[in-house]
Protein backbone atom coordinates (compact mmCIF):
# COMPACT_ATOMS: atom_id res chain seq x y z
CA UNK A 1 0.00 0.00 0.00
CA UNK A 2 2.83 2.76 1.28
CA UNK A 3 4.55 1.16 -2.96
CA UNK A 4 1.34 2.73 -4.39
CA UNK A 5 0.57 5.87 -2.75
CA UNK A 6 4.64 6.83 -3.37
CA UNK A 7 3.83 5.98 -6.76
CA UNK A 8 0.58 8.30 -7.23
CA UNK A 9 1.89 10.98 -5.28
CA UNK A 10 3.18 13.36 -7.71
CA UNK A 11 0.05 13.23 -9.96
CA UNK A 12 -1.70 14.49 -6.32
CA UNK A 13 0.30 17.39 -5.89
CA UNK A 14 -1.66 19.71 -7.42
CA UNK A 15 -4.82 18.47 -5.95
CA UNK A 16 -3.54 18.73 -2.78
CA UNK A 17 -2.24 22.27 -3.12
CA UNK A 18 -5.50 23.19 -4.89
CA UNK A 19 -7.32 22.01 -1.76
CA UNK A 20 -5.00 24.08 0.86
CA UNK A 21 -6.35 27.19 1.20
CA UNK A 22 -8.06 30.22 0.44
CA UNK A 23 -5.92 32.98 -1.81
CA UNK A 24 -6.26 36.66 -2.31
CA UNK A 25 -4.88 39.54 -4.32
CA UNK A 26 -3.40 42.61 -3.26
CA UNK A 27 -2.26 45.57 -5.96
CA UNK A 28 -0.75 48.84 -6.49
CA UNK A 29 1.56 50.02 -8.67
CA UNK A 30 4.27 47.88 -10.40
CA UNK A 31 3.38 45.45 -6.95
CA UNK A 32 0.69 42.50 -7.04
CA UNK A 33 0.79 40.12 -3.59
CA UNK A 34 -0.73 36.35 -3.98
CA UNK A 35 -0.87 35.13 -0.57
CA UNK A 36 -3.11 31.69 1.29
CA UNK A 37 -2.08 33.30 4.59
CA UNK A 38 -4.83 35.47 4.72
CA UNK A 39 -5.48 39.45 4.00
CA UNK A 40 -3.69 40.74 6.66
CA UNK A 41 -0.96 39.04 5.95
CA UNK A 42 -1.14 40.30 2.30
CA UNK A 43 -1.75 43.82 2.57
CA UNK A 44 0.61 44.25 5.22
CA UNK A 45 3.48 42.94 2.72
CA UNK A 46 2.35 45.40 -0.43
CA UNK A 47 2.26 48.09 2.38
CA UNK A 48 6.14 47.16 3.53
CA UNK A 49 7.11 47.33 -0.99
CA UNK A 50 4.96 50.32 -1.70
CA UNK A 51 6.93 52.19 1.33
CA UNK A 52 10.66 50.83 0.15
CA UNK A 53 9.37 51.53 -3.19
CA UNK A 54 8.57 55.06 -2.04
CA UNK A 55 12.20 55.52 -0.23
CA UNK A 56 14.23 54.64 -2.49
CA UNK A 57 12.40 57.16 -5.36
CA UNK A 58 12.74 59.93 -3.05
CA UNK A 59 16.24 59.43 -2.85
CA UNK A 60 16.62 59.19 -6.39
CA UNK A 61 14.26 61.58 -7.06
CA UNK A 62 12.08 60.01 -9.03
CA UNK A 63 9.26 59.34 -7.12
CA UNK A 64 6.58 56.75 -9.79
CA UNK A 65 9.12 54.25 -10.13
CA UNK A 66 8.14 51.61 -12.34
CA UNK A 67 9.42 47.98 -13.51
CA UNK A 68 8.94 47.00 -17.32
CA UNK A 69 6.98 43.55 -15.97
CA UNK A 70 4.90 43.47 -12.60
CA UNK A 71 6.40 42.20 -9.31
CA UNK A 72 4.52 39.50 -7.78
CA UNK A 73 4.87 38.56 -4.21
CA UNK A 74 3.84 34.88 -3.24
CA UNK A 75 3.53 35.27 0.57
CA UNK A 76 3.02 31.14 1.37
CA UNK A 77 1.60 29.78 5.00
CA UNK A 78 3.06 26.93 3.71
CA UNK A 79 5.50 27.30 0.70
CA UNK A 80 5.44 23.02 0.47
CA UNK A 81 9.04 23.37 -2.30
CA UNK A 82 7.56 25.93 -4.05
CA UNK A 83 10.56 28.87 -4.14
CA UNK A 84 12.40 31.18 -6.12
CA UNK A 85 15.66 30.33 -7.96
CA UNK A 86 17.03 34.11 -6.98
CA UNK A 87 15.82 36.76 -4.35
CA UNK A 88 13.97 38.70 -7.33
CA UNK A 89 13.69 36.12 -10.00
CA UNK A 90 11.75 36.53 -13.41
CA UNK A 91 9.04 33.74 -14.14
CA UNK A 92 7.08 33.31 -16.41
CA UNK A 93 5.48 36.60 -17.57
CA UNK A 94 6.54 39.18 -14.35
CA UNK A 95 9.32 38.90 -11.46
CA UNK A 96 8.57 36.55 -8.49
CA UNK A 97 9.56 37.32 -4.94
CA UNK A 98 9.14 34.42 -2.90
CA UNK A 99 8.38 34.87 0.97
CA UNK A 100 7.11 33.18 3.76
CA UNK A 101 4.43 34.33 6.06
CA UNK A 102 5.87 36.62 9.22
CA UNK A 103 9.39 35.66 7.65
CA UNK A 104 11.30 39.41 6.94
CA UNK A 105 12.20 40.38 4.31
CA UNK A 106 16.13 39.59 3.48
CA UNK A 107 18.24 41.96 2.55
CA UNK A 108 18.99 40.28 -0.98
CA UNK A 109 15.54 41.05 -2.03
CA UNK A 110 15.61 44.56 -0.99
CA UNK A 111 19.07 44.91 -3.15
CA UNK A 112 18.10 43.30 -6.23
CA UNK A 113 14.87 45.58 -6.41
CA UNK A 114 16.77 48.22 -5.76
CA UNK A 115 18.99 46.96 -8.84
CA UNK A 116 15.82 46.58 -11.21
CA UNK A 117 14.06 50.39 -9.96
CA UNK A 118 17.71 51.60 -11.17
CA UNK A 119 18.10 50.01 -14.18
CA UNK A 120 14.46 50.63 -15.34
CA UNK A 121 14.02 54.44 -14.06
CA UNK A 122 17.19 55.95 -14.09
CA UNK A 123 20.43 56.32 -16.77
CA UNK A 124 23.69 54.93 -15.65
CA UNK A 125 25.74 56.65 -12.61
CA UNK A 126 29.43 55.65 -11.37
CA UNK A 127 29.52 52.53 -10.12
CA UNK A 128 30.59 53.57 -6.66
CA UNK A 129 27.24 55.65 -6.35
CA UNK A 130 25.18 52.49 -7.86
CA UNK A 131 26.90 50.31 -5.51
CA UNK A 132 26.43 52.17 -2.66
CA UNK A 133 22.95 53.14 -3.06
CA UNK A 134 22.12 49.01 -3.71
CA UNK A 135 24.11 48.43 -0.44
CA UNK A 136 22.81 51.30 1.55
CA UNK A 137 18.80 50.46 0.63
CA UNK A 138 19.47 46.29 1.13
CA UNK A 139 18.66 47.31 5.01
CA UNK A 140 15.76 49.30 4.48
CA UNK A 141 13.26 48.44 7.95
CA UNK A 142 9.70 49.09 7.48
CA UNK A 143 7.04 49.04 9.99
CA UNK A 144 3.66 50.20 9.57
CA UNK A 145 4.02 52.73 7.30
CA UNK A 146 7.62 54.00 8.71
CA UNK A 147 10.79 53.81 6.96
CA UNK A 148 14.25 53.08 8.93
CA UNK A 149 17.27 53.66 6.84
CA UNK A 150 21.27 53.13 7.73
CA UNK A 151 21.68 50.36 9.37
CA UNK A 152 24.76 48.92 8.13
CA UNK A 153 24.84 45.47 6.28
CA UNK A 154 27.75 42.64 6.87
CA UNK A 155 30.23 43.73 4.93
CA UNK A 156 30.05 47.92 4.80
CA UNK A 157 32.50 49.37 2.24
CA UNK A 158 33.27 53.11 1.60
CA UNK A 159 30.35 53.41 -1.34
CA UNK A 160 28.04 52.47 1.36
CA UNK A 161 29.60 54.89 3.64
CA UNK A 162 29.48 57.74 0.97
CA UNK A 163 25.81 57.09 0.21
CA UNK A 164 24.97 56.73 4.31
CA UNK A 165 26.57 60.38 5.13
CA UNK A 166 24.81 62.37 2.13
CA UNK A 167 21.61 60.58 3.66
CA UNK A 168 21.51 60.55 7.39
CA UNK A 169 23.94 63.51 7.49
CA UNK A 170 20.91 66.63 7.86
CA UNK A 171 23.67 68.78 6.11
CA UNK A 172 23.18 66.95 2.49
CA UNK A 173 19.75 65.13 3.00
CA UNK A 174 17.53 66.27 0.49
CA UNK A 175 20.01 67.58 -2.12
CA UNK A 176 21.31 64.28 -2.84
CA UNK A 177 18.72 63.73 -5.21
CA UNK A 178 20.20 66.62 -7.04
CA UNK A 179 23.77 65.22 -7.26
CA UNK A 180 22.44 61.80 -8.52
CA UNK A 181 20.16 63.95 -11.14
CA UNK A 182 23.25 65.30 -12.15
CA UNK A 183 25.28 62.26 -12.62
CA UNK A 184 22.61 60.35 -14.49
CA UNK A 185 22.19 63.28 -16.83
CA UNK A 186 26.30 62.69 -17.96
CA UNK A 187 27.01 66.11 -15.56
CA UNK A 188 30.74 65.78 -14.92
CA UNK A 189 31.81 65.27 -10.87
CA UNK A 190 32.95 68.35 -10.20
CA UNK A 191 30.04 70.96 -10.90
CA UNK A 192 27.23 67.85 -10.00
CA UNK A 193 28.84 68.10 -6.59
CA UNK A 194 28.92 71.70 -6.50
CA UNK A 195 25.20 72.43 -7.97
CA UNK A 196 24.03 69.91 -4.67
CA UNK A 197 26.74 70.38 -2.13
CA UNK A 198 28.41 73.76 -3.01
CA UNK A 199 31.32 71.43 -1.82
CA UNK A 200 33.78 69.57 -4.40
CA UNK A 201 34.10 65.97 -5.25
CA UNK A 202 37.19 66.15 -2.69
CA UNK A 203 35.98 67.93 0.04
CA UNK A 204 32.80 65.29 0.21
CA UNK A 205 34.98 61.92 -0.29
CA UNK A 206 37.64 63.38 2.56
CA UNK A 207 34.20 63.58 4.73
CA UNK A 208 33.30 59.95 3.63
CA UNK A 209 36.34 58.48 4.36
CA UNK A 210 36.34 60.10 8.03
CA UNK A 211 32.68 59.04 8.40
CA UNK A 212 33.74 55.67 7.70
CA UNK A 213 36.49 55.39 9.35
CA UNK A 214 34.78 56.81 12.47
CA UNK A 215 32.19 53.54 11.84
CA UNK A 216 29.60 55.47 14.50
CA UNK A 217 26.36 54.82 11.90
CA UNK A 218 22.95 55.94 12.74
CA UNK A 219 20.00 54.96 11.39
CA UNK A 220 17.39 57.58 9.68
CA UNK A 221 13.79 58.03 9.83
CA UNK A 222 12.44 58.45 6.04
CA UNK A 223 9.36 60.06 5.08
CA UNK A 224 6.61 57.89 4.76
CA UNK A 225 3.69 57.57 1.97
CA UNK A 226 0.46 57.97 3.88
CA UNK A 227 -1.76 54.91 3.53
CA UNK A 228 -4.73 53.38 4.46
CA UNK A 229 -6.39 50.06 4.71
CA UNK A 230 -9.21 51.24 2.58
CA UNK A 231 -6.65 51.96 -0.04
CA UNK A 232 -5.79 48.11 -0.87
CA UNK A 233 -8.96 45.95 -1.13
CA UNK A 234 -9.28 42.59 -1.24
CA UNK A 235 -9.85 40.45 -3.98
CA UNK A 236 -10.12 36.67 -4.06
CA UNK A 237 -7.97 34.38 -5.87
CA UNK A 238 -9.50 31.62 -8.25
CA UNK A 239 -8.07 27.92 -7.89
CA UNK A 240 -6.62 27.84 -11.28
CA UNK A 241 -5.04 31.38 -11.10
CA UNK A 242 -3.44 30.28 -7.50
CA UNK A 243 -1.90 27.23 -9.15
CA UNK A 244 -0.85 29.20 -12.37
CA UNK A 245 1.26 31.93 -10.02
CA UNK A 246 2.77 29.11 -8.29
CA UNK A 247 3.64 27.03 -11.40
CA UNK A 248 5.06 30.50 -13.25
CA UNK A 249 7.68 30.17 -10.47
CA UNK A 250 9.23 28.04 -13.33
CA UNK A 251 10.39 25.44 -10.44
CA UNK A 252 11.39 23.07 -12.91
CA UNK A 253 9.69 19.72 -12.65
CA UNK A 254 7.25 20.95 -10.12
CA UNK A 255 6.11 23.77 -12.65
CA UNK A 256 5.71 21.14 -14.98
CA UNK A 257 3.47 19.22 -13.54
CA UNK A 258 1.30 21.96 -12.56
CA UNK A 259 1.27 23.50 -16.17
CA UNK A 260 0.13 19.88 -17.58
CA UNK A 261 -2.45 19.68 -15.06
CA UNK A 262 -3.86 22.90 -16.02
CA UNK A 263 -3.73 21.46 -19.44
CA UNK A 264 -5.57 18.24 -18.47
CA UNK A 265 -7.84 20.51 -17.14
CA UNK A 266 -8.71 22.80 -19.97
CA UNK A 267 -7.76 25.93 -17.76
CA UNK A 268 -4.94 28.61 -18.28
CA UNK A 269 -4.25 26.86 -21.74
CA UNK A 270 -2.13 30.02 -23.25
CA UNK A 271 0.03 30.07 -20.00
CA UNK A 272 0.50 26.65 -19.49
CA UNK A 273 2.09 25.82 -23.18
CA UNK A 274 4.17 29.22 -22.66
CA UNK A 275 5.63 27.78 -19.22
CA UNK A 276 6.22 24.40 -20.80
CA UNK A 277 7.86 26.00 -23.51
CA UNK A 278 10.08 27.98 -21.00
CA UNK A 279 11.07 25.06 -19.21
CA UNK A 280 12.08 23.37 -22.08
CA UNK A 281 13.79 26.27 -23.64
CA UNK A 282 15.87 26.42 -20.28
CA UNK A 283 16.89 23.14 -20.58
CA UNK A 284 17.76 23.66 -24.14
CA UNK A 285 14.94 21.40 -26.22
CA UNK A 286 14.21 24.51 -28.57
CA UNK A 287 12.24 22.42 -30.92
CA UNK A 288 9.92 21.29 -28.26
CA UNK A 289 9.97 25.04 -26.88
CA UNK A 290 9.35 26.52 -30.59
CA UNK A 291 6.27 23.93 -30.09
CA UNK A 292 4.78 25.12 -26.94
CA UNK A 293 5.05 28.41 -27.90
CA UNK A 294 3.38 28.46 -31.45
CA UNK A 295 0.53 26.49 -29.24
CA UNK A 296 0.53 29.30 -26.75
CA UNK A 297 -0.16 31.70 -29.49
CA UNK A 298 -2.42 29.90 -31.13
CA UNK A 299 -4.31 29.70 -28.17
CA UNK A 300 -4.48 33.59 -27.77
CA UNK A 301 -1.70 34.29 -25.74
CA UNK A 302 -1.30 37.91 -24.78
CA UNK A 303 1.95 37.21 -22.71
CA UNK A 304 4.88 39.21 -24.55
CA UNK A 305 7.80 37.02 -23.42
CA UNK A 306 5.71 34.16 -25.35
CA UNK A 307 6.34 35.89 -28.91
CA UNK A 308 9.91 37.03 -27.90
CA UNK A 309 11.11 33.86 -27.30
CA UNK A 310 9.56 32.53 -30.17
CA UNK A 311 10.81 34.87 -32.81
CA UNK A 312 13.99 34.09 -31.51
CA UNK A 313 13.52 30.10 -32.66
CA UNK A 314 12.07 30.40 -35.70
CA UNK A 315 13.87 29.88 -38.59
CA UNK A 316 11.11 31.79 -41.02
CA UNK A 317 11.83 35.49 -41.61
CA UNK A 318 8.21 37.01 -41.74
CA UNK A 319 6.57 34.77 -38.98
CA UNK A 320 9.46 36.06 -36.44
CA UNK A 321 9.34 39.29 -37.27
CA UNK A 322 4.87 39.30 -37.13
CA UNK A 323 5.44 37.40 -33.54
CA UNK A 324 8.23 40.57 -32.66
CA UNK A 325 5.41 43.29 -33.87
CA UNK A 326 3.06 41.51 -31.72
CA UNK A 327 5.24 41.31 -28.46
CA UNK A 328 6.17 45.40 -28.96
CA UNK A 329 1.93 46.16 -29.26
CA UNK A 330 1.30 43.66 -26.20
CA UNK A 331 4.13 45.34 -23.69
CA UNK A 332 5.57 48.21 -25.46
CA UNK A 333 7.91 49.26 -22.43
CA UNK A 334 9.87 46.09 -23.43
CA UNK A 335 13.17 47.03 -25.57
CA UNK A 336 13.83 43.13 -26.57
CA UNK A 337 11.31 42.99 -29.30
CA UNK A 338 12.57 46.28 -30.95
CA UNK A 339 16.71 45.27 -30.53
CA UNK A 340 15.61 41.53 -32.06
CA UNK A 341 13.99 43.87 -35.48
CA UNK A 342 16.94 45.88 -35.91
CA UNK A 343 18.70 43.16 -35.85
CA UNK A 344 16.12 41.75 -38.57
CA UNK A 345 15.53 44.34 -40.85
CA UNK A 346 17.38 45.37 -43.90
CA UNK A 347 16.05 49.09 -44.77
CA UNK A 348 18.55 51.41 -43.23
CA UNK A 349 15.91 53.79 -41.81
CA UNK A 350 13.70 51.27 -40.46
CA UNK A 351 17.11 49.89 -38.45
CA UNK A 352 17.59 53.28 -37.25
CA UNK A 353 14.09 53.23 -35.80
CA UNK A 354 14.39 49.94 -34.46
CA UNK A 355 17.81 51.01 -32.35
CA UNK A 356 16.60 54.38 -31.48
CA UNK A 357 13.43 52.24 -29.62
CA UNK A 358 15.20 49.71 -27.56
CA UNK A 359 18.06 52.29 -26.51
CA UNK A 360 15.50 54.33 -25.32
CA UNK A 361 13.52 51.52 -23.44
CA UNK A 362 17.05 50.49 -22.26
CA UNK A 363 19.30 53.07 -21.83
CA UNK A 364 21.80 51.34 -19.76
CA UNK A 365 22.43 48.72 -22.50
CA UNK A 366 25.72 50.83 -24.24
CA UNK A 367 25.32 47.93 -27.02
CA UNK A 368 22.29 49.65 -28.11
CA UNK A 369 23.66 52.79 -28.44
CA UNK A 370 26.34 51.60 -30.67
CA UNK A 371 24.56 49.84 -33.06
CA UNK A 372 22.45 53.05 -33.31
CA UNK A 373 25.52 55.54 -33.68
CA UNK A 374 26.80 52.59 -36.49
CA UNK A 375 23.37 52.91 -38.09
CA UNK A 376 23.54 57.00 -38.26
CA UNK A 377 27.06 57.06 -39.32
CA UNK A 378 25.95 54.41 -42.82
CA UNK A 379 23.35 56.97 -43.09
CA UNK A 380 25.70 60.21 -42.81
CA UNK A 381 24.01 61.58 -40.01
CA UNK A 382 26.51 62.77 -38.08
CA UNK A 383 25.25 64.58 -35.61
CA UNK A 384 22.60 61.39 -34.29
CA UNK A 385 25.87 59.86 -34.53
CA UNK A 386 28.13 61.45 -32.36
CA UNK A 387 24.41 62.05 -29.57
CA UNK A 388 24.01 58.45 -29.89
CA UNK A 389 27.99 57.74 -28.78
CA UNK A 390 27.79 59.74 -26.15
CA UNK A 391 24.52 58.05 -24.51
CA UNK A 392 26.82 54.86 -24.99
CA UNK A 393 29.61 56.53 -23.28
CA UNK A 394 27.16 57.12 -20.24
CA UNK A 395 25.63 53.74 -20.25
CA UNK A 396 28.99 51.81 -19.95
CA UNK A 397 29.48 49.97 -17.50
CA UNK A 398 33.31 49.94 -17.51
CA UNK A 399 36.17 52.14 -18.24
CA UNK A 400 37.11 50.10 -21.52
CA UNK A 401 34.16 50.60 -23.27
CA UNK A 402 33.29 53.86 -21.84
CA UNK A 403 36.89 55.24 -23.30
CA UNK A 404 36.18 53.04 -26.62
CA UNK A 405 33.09 55.12 -26.82
CA UNK A 406 34.49 58.52 -26.53
CA UNK A 407 37.22 57.93 -29.11
CA UNK A 408 34.24 56.84 -31.08
CA UNK A 409 32.14 60.03 -29.92
CA UNK A 410 35.56 62.40 -30.52
CA UNK A 411 36.24 60.98 -34.34
CA UNK A 412 33.22 61.63 -35.57
CA UNK A 413 33.88 65.26 -36.59
CA UNK A 414 36.73 63.77 -38.94
CA UNK A 415 34.50 61.65 -40.29
CA UNK A 416 31.93 64.30 -41.15
CA UNK A 417 34.71 66.82 -42.57
CA UNK A 418 36.16 63.05 -44.33
CA UNK A 419 32.80 62.45 -45.80
CA UNK A 420 31.54 66.46 -46.95
CA UNK A 421 35.11 66.42 -48.84
CA UNK A 422 34.69 63.22 -50.68
CA UNK A 423 31.39 64.77 -51.31
CA UNK A 424 32.53 67.99 -52.99
CA UNK A 425 35.65 65.80 -54.93
CA UNK A 426 31.96 63.78 -56.55
CA UNK A 427 29.95 66.58 -57.22
CA UNK A 428 32.77 68.23 -59.10
CA UNK A 429 34.18 64.84 -60.92
CA UNK A 430 30.26 64.87 -61.87
CA UNK A 431 29.76 68.14 -63.19
CA UNK A 432 33.08 67.61 -65.17
CA UNK A 433 31.63 64.35 -66.67
CA UNK A 434 28.60 66.16 -67.64
CA UNK A 435 30.19 68.68 -69.01
CA UNK A 436 32.65 67.01 -70.89
CA UNK A 437 29.32 64.94 -72.36
CA UNK A 438 28.33 68.12 -73.65
CA UNK A 439 31.24 69.08 -75.39
CA UNK A 440 31.46 65.63 -76.63
CA UNK A 441 27.70 65.69 -78.14
CA UNK A 442 28.14 68.41 -79.86
CA UNK A 443 31.64 67.34 -81.80
CA UNK A 444 29.61 64.42 -82.71
CA UNK A 445 27.09 66.99 -84.52
CA UNK A 446 29.76 68.51 -85.80
CA UNK A 447 31.57 65.29 -87.31
CA UNK A 448 28.22 63.66 -88.55
CA UNK A 449 27.67 66.54 -90.86
CA UNK A 450 31.48 66.51 -91.73
CA UNK A 451 31.18 62.45 -92.69
CA UNK A 452 28.60 63.48 -95.17
CA UNK A 453 31.39 64.97 -97.51
CA UNK A 454 34.60 63.06 -96.75
CA UNK A 455 33.79 61.27 -100.25
CA UNK A 456 33.50 64.02 -102.11
CA UNK A 457 30.44 66.05 -103.21
CA UNK A 458 27.19 64.70 -101.98
CA UNK A 459 25.32 61.75 -103.73
CA UNK A 460 21.68 62.80 -105.16
CA UNK A 461 19.14 60.85 -105.13
CA UNK A 462 16.84 60.49 -107.74
CA UNK A 463 13.08 62.30 -107.63
CA UNK A 464 14.54 64.05 -103.98
CA UNK A 465 12.21 65.80 -102.55
CA UNK A 466 13.23 68.62 -100.13
CA UNK A 467 14.00 68.33 -96.41
CA UNK A 468 11.56 70.65 -95.28
CA UNK A 469 8.40 71.87 -96.08
CA UNK A 470 8.45 74.96 -94.51
CA UNK A 471 8.97 78.39 -96.31
CA UNK A 472 12.04 79.08 -98.43
CA UNK A 473 15.01 81.39 -97.63
CA UNK A 474 13.93 84.44 -98.29
CA UNK A 475 17.73 86.03 -98.33
CA UNK A 476 21.10 85.36 -100.05
CA UNK A 477 24.80 86.04 -99.19
CA UNK A 478 27.71 85.30 -101.00
CA UNK A 479 31.12 85.73 -99.81
CA UNK A 480 33.98 84.56 -97.32
CA UNK A 481 33.38 81.89 -94.57
CA UNK A 482 36.14 83.31 -91.90
CA UNK A 483 34.98 81.82 -88.69
CA UNK A 484 32.69 79.18 -87.39
CA UNK A 485 31.99 79.46 -83.38
CA UNK A 486 30.64 76.43 -81.55
CA UNK A 487 27.35 77.49 -79.39
CA UNK A 488 26.74 73.94 -77.13
CA UNK A 489 24.48 71.80 -80.12
CA UNK A 490 23.98 75.47 -82.46
CA UNK A 491 26.97 76.98 -84.88
CA UNK A 492 27.59 81.02 -85.80
CA UNK A 493 28.83 81.87 -88.94
CA UNK A 494 30.69 85.23 -89.72
CA UNK A 495 30.50 85.52 -93.43
CA UNK A 496 32.42 88.14 -95.40
CA UNK A 497 30.26 89.53 -98.10
CA UNK A 498 31.91 90.40 -101.67
CA UNK A 499 31.54 94.27 -100.97
CA UNK A 500 33.71 93.77 -97.56
CA UNK A 501 30.94 93.85 -95.34
CA UNK A 502 30.92 91.02 -92.55
CA UNK A 503 27.75 88.87 -91.24
CA UNK A 504 27.06 86.94 -88.65
CA UNK A 505 24.57 83.49 -89.38
CA UNK A 506 22.94 80.91 -87.04
CA UNK A 507 22.78 77.14 -87.87
CA UNK A 508 20.06 76.33 -85.25
CA UNK A 509 20.40 72.17 -86.23
CA UNK A 510 23.45 71.56 -88.25
CA UNK A 511 21.76 68.19 -89.17
CA UNK A 512 19.13 70.66 -91.14
CA UNK A 513 21.53 72.66 -93.05
CA UNK A 514 22.16 71.45 -97.26
CA UNK A 515 25.67 71.64 -98.38
CA UNK A 516 26.45 71.59 -101.83
CA UNK A 517 29.03 72.48 -104.57
CA UNK A 518 32.71 71.53 -104.79
CA UNK A 519 34.72 69.70 -102.13
CA UNK A 520 38.39 71.42 -101.81
CA UNK A 521 41.17 69.99 -99.60
CA UNK A 522 40.11 70.16 -95.81
CA UNK A 523 36.72 70.57 -97.03
CA UNK A 524 35.51 68.41 -94.21
CA UNK A 525 36.80 70.62 -91.35
CA UNK A 526 34.21 73.12 -92.59
CA UNK A 527 32.20 73.15 -90.16
CA UNK A 528 34.43 72.85 -87.43
CA UNK A 529 35.17 75.31 -85.11
CA UNK A 530 37.37 78.22 -85.47
CA UNK A 531 38.84 80.13 -88.48
CA UNK A 532 37.76 79.41 -91.38
CA UNK A 533 38.81 81.08 -95.36
CA UNK A 534 36.94 79.17 -97.90
CA UNK A 535 34.14 80.86 -100.49
CA UNK A 536 30.59 80.03 -99.88
CA UNK A 537 27.49 80.78 -100.77
CA UNK A 538 24.55 80.86 -98.08
CA UNK A 539 21.15 80.95 -98.27
CA UNK A 540 19.09 81.92 -95.43
CA UNK A 541 15.90 83.24 -93.55
CA UNK A 542 15.90 86.55 -92.91
CA UNK A 543 15.54 87.38 -88.72
CA UNK A 544 17.27 89.16 -86.76
CA UNK A 545 18.37 87.39 -83.22
CA UNK A 546 20.13 90.36 -81.12
CA UNK A 547 21.13 88.29 -77.88
CA UNK A 548 23.39 86.19 -80.26
CA UNK A 549 24.17 88.76 -82.82
CA UNK A 550 22.78 87.22 -85.81
CA UNK A 551 21.20 88.32 -88.90
CA UNK A 552 19.42 85.03 -89.83
CA UNK A 553 19.39 81.42 -89.73
CA UNK A 554 20.86 79.15 -92.28
CA UNK A 555 19.11 76.82 -94.88
CA UNK A 556 21.67 76.00 -97.59
CA UNK A 557 25.75 76.29 -97.90
CA UNK A 558 27.39 75.91 -101.03
CA UNK A 559 30.87 75.61 -101.14
CA UNK A 560 32.63 77.58 -104.45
Amino acid sequence: MRRILRLCLPALIPALLAADGHWVRFTSGPFEVLTDAGGHAGRETLVQFLEFRHAVGQILGEPDLQTPLPVRILVFRNARGWTSPAPLSEGRDRYNIVLQEKSAVAPAVYAELTRLFLASNTARMPAAFEHGLTEFFSTVQVTGIHITAGAPPPRPDLDWARIHLLVADPEYYGRIRILLYNLRHGVAEEPAYRNAFNKSPAEIEAQAKQHFAAGHFATTSLDSRPMAESDFPERPVSDSDARLARADLLAGAQSAAEYRALLNDDAKVPEAHEGLGLLALRDGRKDEARAEFASAMQAGSTSARCYIEYARLEPDHAKATQALLKAAGINPKLDEPFALLAQRDTDPRQRIAHWRAAAERNPRNAAYWQSLAECYLADHDFAGAAKAWTQGEQAAADPATRDRMRQARLAVEQQRLDYEAAEKQREAAEQARELESLKAEARAHVHAIEAQYNGGAPKTTPNAVPWWNGPQPNAKVSGTLTRVECLGKQLRLTVRAAEGKPMKLLIADPGKVVLSGQQASGGQQMLACGAQNRAVSIEYWAKADARLGTAGEVATIELQ
